[in-house]
């Protein structure tokens, strides 16, 4: 480590070599002034310290103030800085390499869960499993790295998610007397797809960690939990006239779907793709105003 921080403060001088011959070699103990700074290092057996004083002059009186201090031992580092936006030279940032895995592209398979974890057929809803999907478009990410020695970090961000459940059954979602709940159709309609749409903000804390590689591409994995608003939803039905006619047909809107609830969410993948696992341990509908049934989907996502 010391080696490092030596090469690194070596580099850093060779301009200041070349455009003022009165500052001498990098020795240990030496003193450099430059750009109205004092850079103190010194070095021992055990340790080195790197101090950087930010000077002021006026016509009497000089002054000086300490706006950086390193202690290098051992592979270890303390840092202290004040007035960090005085300092000019350039100080490593060890959160750099850190790429999160949010923002991008997925698609999964949507269905819908009860309190113990089974999955389709609860509470009287069925699904097409097949063919109900979400997509999810992530937009905006943010990482904020936890150590320097171990790849760990908590992220945030914002998304959109589309959900489509496609009924199994001939029935629709439709809200009656403030209850929302599977109505049959009409006598002689066989609906083609009858599905319950929901538009969604999504937005995480996650804590993600990745393998440390310089040669390879990391892999990673991150869980937490996922904040969702409703923005949008609807029950929509399709049909054929006895012409043959296609007709699309929404049969209602709101239906006491929850404004906002949070998902359970677990990821991993390699570099860019990666497969993510998510359940609400919140019921999709407000309490006692349709079916008891919790979301819960798996999928694929490409990052950006």
């Amino acid at each position: 480590m010391k080696r490092l921080i030596f090469i690194f403060v070596l580099v850093l001088c060779i301009p200041m070599l070349l455009a003022a011959k009165e500052i001498a070699p990098l020795q240990p103990d030496t003193t450099i002034l430059v750009n109205n700074k004092r850079i103190e290092i010194n070095e021992s057996v055990e340790r080195m310290k790197i101090k950087v004083y930010e000077i002021t002059s006026t016509d009497e009186i000089v002054e000086d103030e300490l706006v950086f201090e390193g202690h290098y031992k051992d592979g270890q580092s303390y840092e202290r800085r004040r007035y960090a936006n005085a300092i000019t030279i350039p100080l490593p940032s060890w959160d750099r390499n850190f790429s999160a895995h949010w923002a991008g592209f997925g698609m999964g398979f949507a269905n819908v869960a009860d309190g113990n974890f089974n999955v389709n057929d609860i509470d009287g809803v069925s699904l097409n499993s097949g063919k109900s999907l979400e997509y999810n478009l992530n937009f905006l990410e943010k990482s904020f790295r936890l150590t320097k020695q171990y790849n760990w970090a908590i992220v945030t961000g914002m998304g959109m998610r589309w959900s489509r459940y496609r009924l199994d059954e001939n029935k629709y979602f439709k809200e009656i007397d403030g209850i929302t709940d599977l109505r049959p159709a009409p006598d002689g309609m066989i609906y083609t797809s009858s599905k319950l749409n929901i538009t969604s903000l999504t937005i995480p804390v996650l804590l993600e960690w990745q393998s440390k590689s310089r040669r390879h591409d990391p892999f990673f994995i991150s869980a937490g939990v996922v904040g969702v608003i409703k923005t949008i939803s609807s029950s929509k039905v399709s049909y054929k006239d006895d012409s043959g006619k296609k007709h699309k047909e929404k049969m209602d809107a709101g239906m006491n779907i929850r404004p906002v609830t949070i998902d359970f969410l677990v990821q991993a993948g390699y570099d860019w793709i990666g497969v993510y696992l998510k359940y609400s341990p919140v019921g999709l509908f407000e309490s006692d105003k349709g079916p008891k049934i919790h979301p819960v989907s798996i999928g694929l996502h490409l990052h950006l």
